[in-house]
């Protein structure tokens, strides 16, 4: 039986996250691996308030842990399996070898531990955000590049039941004549479907839009450091910043 690990936070759309979680365990029978990640330094400076703001800050997330614990059990979701944890890359490295999937919501700002997982996680990745996860109209983001292809292929492998009769494959002013990410997608018996953008014809916010009606995104992980794409413009990068629709990546 194939396994997901949910990461659960404080300040996260619980219902959201749930309501994924189901649709993983109806429609693919995953297993879930539910996990409180624990906050232990918030942003909360030496101000004379500071230890009021520690102790709400505390209360918000014993709340929050008493809510998730509900929704668990209430769904039927392995609430006796939940752990709670500091999460860093080296705790999420460890949980994953018993896991092949990591669930994990994000929003457009983009937090440091979010950006570590991203480089140093060896498992697929499914980033939740403004929607919760549906399988009806999947698309992919391509430069028909290694990393991308690697997530088709592991997206594919992963959900070998999906029953996927086209994808749509986006670009961005991608100018080559061949496109091998099509022969990919092909040869496992999905018509793929090219929908191509370029500057000037196209303005990027339209491609952002025709994306977010998706209602899970592919796409390759990020090739370099945080700042290196921020400072070279690289499309993954501004994906994740623009686009709120759960984003697959592997």
């Amino acid at each position: 039986m194939k396994k997901a690990l949910v990461i659960f936070k404080s300040g996260d759309d619980l219902n959201l996250i749930i309501e994924s979680c189901l649709s993983l365990k109806k429609e693919f029978g995953f297993e879930i691996t539910p996990v409180y990640a624990l906050n232990v330094n918030p942003f909360i400076n030496n101000s004379e308030d500071s230890a009021n703001l520690l102790e709400d800050f505390s209360e918000l997330q014993d709340d929050f842990l008493d809510k998730t614990k509900e929704k668990l059990i209430e769904h039927k979701l392995n609430a006796h399996l939940l752990t709670i944890v500091q999460v860093t890359t080296e705790n999420l490295k460890n949980l994953l070898r018993l896991n092949d999937l990591l669930i994990y919501q994000e929003g457009l700002f983009l937090g440091d531990l979010f950006l570590e997982i991203l480089k140093t996680i060896y498992r697929p990745i499914i980033v939740l955000r403004g929607k919760p996860l549906s399988f009806e109209n999947i698309g992919i983001v391509s430069d028909d590049g290694i990393k991308v292809n690697k997530s088709v292929y592991n997206f594919l492998t992963l959900f070998s039941t999906t029953d996927i009769e086209k994808l749509d494959v986006f670009t961005w002013n991608y100018k080559k004549n061949e496109h091998t990410l099509l022969e990919l997608i092909h040869d496992k018996g999905v018509l793929p479907n090219l929908r191509g953008f370029s500057s000037p014809l196209d303005d990027i916010e339209d491609f952002y839009f025709e994306l977010n009606k998706t209602s899970l995104l592919i796409m390759g992980n990020l090739s370099h450091s945080f700042f290196f794409e921020k400072v070279t413009n690289r499309m993954g990068l501004n994906i994740l910043e623009h686009v709120n629709t759960p984003i697959f990546i592997a």
